[in-house]
């Protein structure tokens, strides 16, 4: 059991930044005490970066032995908007211009799999290859880094399709430390929708408060993925309040005043 004997709240707002974007930053803190602790009482974090993102929007599509790159474009979409721009990018791309049409779920039965099926025609039997790398699968419903070779003209996703990007993102910051880490909050995105906003609210304070290893005038705040890669905001703004503190052991407190009572020091 601990008692908070000095606290000090700052309300960040990436709009107030002194350098960098809304999603990596500098921002001036005025420390006025010397704190232990650091917790984000409340973050608002927009929701704003693409499914599809810039550099991570391609795959390759091999016909007889000829690969070629496909682009689909930078957004954000749904299983249905996804389906229909995949068609559209794989019939306007492909080398020998066969014929690609999607299906949501397998043609041959009527339950909703949540899987594609790609069917090819045009292309004299020969069977075409899907190759993935490290993004893009789960909107495929394939594995990473996966060569996915159709049969019979058909080719089905074996897992079940994906459209959130990110499960948990992390606010990072150079001023804490938990164990080998730099977060300062996870937040989880799951819930909120596109374009919407990533509520977070603290339940208990001690339970999420991070070490403090420095104590800058200008601190780095930034967000990334689960990978600590960065997340691209898109020119919206972040918005968190930040509790600095220092707390005291509530039995070392009652055993100093014991002590002192005993000690005649405290009557």
């Amino acid at each position: 059991m601990s008692l908070i004997t000095q606290k000090q709240y700052f309300y960040v707002n990436s709009n107030d930044r002194i350098s960098g974007t809304h999603s990596d930053f500098e921002y001036e803190l005025n420390i006025l005490g010397n704190f232990d602790y650091a917790v984000v009482l409340q973050a608002s974090i927009p929701k704003s970066y693409y499914l599809v993102q810039s550099n991570r929007n391609t795959f390759i599509l091999e016909e007889d032995g000829i690969q070629t790159t496909i682009s689909i474009p930078i957004g954000t979409y749904d299983r249905n908007s996804f389906q229909s721009q995949l068609e559209t990018s794989l019939n306007a791309q492909s080398f020998y211009h066969w014929v690609y049409t999607l299906a949501i779920s397998d043609t041959t039965v009527t339950s909703d799999t949540g899987k594609y099926t790609i069917t090819v025609n045009g292309n004299g039997g020969i069977q075409p290859k899907i190759i993935l790398g490290n993004y893009l699968y789960e909107q495929f419903g394939f594995n990473a880094n996966t060569t996915n070779s159709f049969i019979g003209n058909a080719l089905t996703s074996t897992n079940v399709v994906k459209f959130q990007l990110e499960d948990t993102i992390y606010l990072r910051s150079n001023i804490v430390a938990n164990l080998e880490d730099n977060v300062l909050q996870e937040v989880f995105a799951t819930t909120s929708q596109d374009y919407g906003n990533i509520i977070w609210v603290c339940q208990d304070v001690e339970a999420y408060s991070k070490n403090i290893i420095s104590k800058p005038s200008i601190a780095r705040f930034w967000i990334t993925n689960e990978n600590d890669e960065p997340l691209d905001l898109n020119g919206q703004n972040v918005v968190f309040t930040l509790l600095l503190y220092k707390k005291e052991d509530m039995y070392s407190l009652l055993r100093n005043i014991l002590i002192g009572k005993l000690n005649g020091f405290i009557k």
